[in-house]
């Protein structure tokens, strides 16, 4: 008998219909309110300041577990709608400086489409930013048959990219692909059927990373779309929530020109689109279904420009645009605005969180008057049931290294909020699709940061008050926060490169032949061995692969 779990496929993860049983919700969300009870009794205030800081943080956070509930209490089952009506189709590609090769796969595919009206536009955006390889691009889509359109500038950035594209095309129907989203020959019969509803504006479908097995980062950043574009979705689906994600997505061209194009105003245009369509009463659809393959962020540099974009935009929606307040979208519209634009503020959120048991071990004061048994009675119901509804809801396959990711990023996120807070302007950063690797160290700084702070204060609280069940409970709490936060140190720089291959310089002596050889620890027969004449100074790169084994290298003349 094969006892092995069978491994699901990301399409099979993406198109599950899953449903969470209502009990379990209900439990979840009664718990949930249960312990936000045990923060308004007043008889637990410690330090008034702290008290209100992990007050804060724990009414965000039953909000967030709350929405989560409600997103996914019922989700809408893919439903495949023929094609009644052939309409002319416009598909776009966006380029702004990405590889020929990257490009290419996604024209050629794009070309492959099996529908009978349309055309493919290459909107390259290279001239405009003076970016190399960009008449490269314009004749490879000519090559193909697509028809490049360049601009002479970069206004409005990838929105101003499309509207100008809108102003040069025609089809009632236009489809908008990134520049490495390759789309499957069957994306318009899966996702044009549903706009004989005419109120229907948008067609939305998933966005699947194919290089998710690359490294940590890729794997841990598709964990966390599949979170996204499974249950979320599907949940948003069933509330005509569903938003505009960027690509892999199908629009009408009337309702954008009713909203007045696509907005140049905010760095998360196709967001902020969507909240138009819905301020207008439109509907919007999402397929479940995976209709193109494109490529996660490859190192930390272009996943904290993605995740920046994402947060910035977002928080401009709920501190500019007030969803809540919106007569115009319906209630259950206006929860899933705050609920997706919210999750951003949980950078404040998570420094907060992380702080406080810093500050006890450092100062002596004590947020909370109560014991950690009473409070666990409350808290563990919450916790519990909402990771069970969590896991429930993925089939499992939500992962520690997703949420480690996710809260790694609260510094980039508090940052956005920061500077839509202060009004400051954020230039457009296009997400490098290359295969880039370096030292992105910087990007972690504030995570080492946080870790000094906190073994120090672990140290200190360990010498001032000995091992103490309140240094037990900071120390905890410490140590699971460095473990959340170490998700940046591991990928910010390629720690396993320096494992596996150092640079030895070495300097021949002139006219000498100089051995080397190396070996592994309690193993005579030498790995690497060679002999060489230099009159040179020369540098040589040992590759080392000794799977963890102590491995040593020996100079002999």
């Amino acid at each position: 008998m094969n006892s092995d779990k069978q491994v699901k496929t990301p399409h099979e993860i993406i198109s599950a219909n899953i449903q969470a049983p209502k009990v379990f919700l209900i439990l979840n969300i009664a718990a949930t309110i249960f312990y936000l009870f045990w923060w308004f009794d007043l008889r637990n205030v410690g330090n008034p300041l702290l008290y209100l800081a992990l007050f804060i943080g724990e009414v965000y956070h039953v909000w967030q577990a709350i929405g989560f509930a409600i997103t996914v209490w019922n989700q809408k089952k893919t439903r495949h709608v023929p094609i009644r009506r052939i309409y002319p189709v416009d598909i776009f590609i966006t380029v702004c400086g990405e590889p020929v090769e990257i490009v290419e796969k996604t024209v050629r595919a794009a070309m492959d489409i099996e529908y009978p009206d349309f055309k493919v536009y290459v909107l390259n955006d290279g001239k405009g930013r003076n970016l190399p390889g960009w008449r490269e691009i314009n004749s490879m889509a000519e090559k193909y048959g697509a028809i490049p359109i360049t601009r002479e500038n970069n206004k409005g950035n990838k929105a101003g990219n499309i509207n100008n594209a809108l102003a040069l095309t025609y089809a009632p129907f236009v489809v908008v692909f990134d520049a490495d989203h390759i789309p499957s020959p069957d994306f318009l019969e899966k996702t044009m059927g549903h706009f004989s509803d005419h109120e229907v504006v948008l067609v939305q479908t998933p966005q699947y990373y194919k290089n998710r097995n690359d490294n940590f980062l890729t794997t841990a950043a598709w964990e966390q779309q599949e979170l996204f574009f499974g249950p979320i979705c599907r949940g948003k689906g069933r509330m005509n929530a569903t938003f505009w994600c960027g690509t892999n997505a199908v629009v009408r061209r009337k309702a954008l020109e009713e909203i007045g194009g696509v907005p140049e105003d905010n760095i998360a245009e196709d967001f902020l689109a969507s909240f138009r369509f819905h301020e207008k009463g439109y509907k919007t659809v999402y397929v479940a279904e995976v209709l193109a393959e494109g490529l996660a962020p490859h190192n930390l540099e272009n996943y904290v420009k993605q995740q920046f974009r994402w947060a910035r935009g977002s928080s401009e929606i709920i501190l500019r645009h007030f969803p809540l307040f919106n007569r115009k979208l319906t209630v259950w519209q206006k929860i899933q605005y705050m609920y997706s634009s919210s999750y951003y503020m949980n950078g404040f959120i998570a420094l907060m969180d992380a702080l406080v048991p810093i500050i006890v071990l450092f100062t002596g004061v004590i947020p909370v008057h109560d014991t950690t048994s009473s409070f666990m009675l409350y808290f563990f119901p919450f916790i519990f049931s909402t990771i069970y509804i969590l896991m429930l809801s993925t089939e499992n396959t939500i992962t520690f290294r997703a949420i480690q990711l996710s809260m790694s990023s609260s510094f980039v996120f508090m940052q956005a909020v920061m500077d839509t807070i202060r009004g400051t302007k954020s230039s457009f950063k296009v997400t490098s699709k290359a295969y880039e690797a370096g030292n992105f160290l910087k990007y972690a700084l504030p995570h080492f940061a946080y870790m000094a702070a906190g073994i120090t204060a672990i140290i200190y609280g360990l010498a001032k008050y000995g091992f103490v069940p309140s240094l037990i409970t900071n120390a905890s709490w410490i140590l699971f926060n460095m473990a959340m936060f170490s998700g940046f140190i591991r990928v910010a720089y390629p720690w396993m490169a320096l494992y596996n291959r150092i640079m030895y310089v070495v300097t021949f002596i002139p006219n000498k032949i100089v051995r080397f050889a190396g070996s592994v620890f309690g193993d005579i027969k030498p790995r690497i061995a060679f002999e060489l004449l230099s009159r040179e100074p020369v540098e040589v790169e040992l590759p080392r692969k000794t799977k963890g084994k102590k491995e040593y290298f020996q100079k002999s003349q």
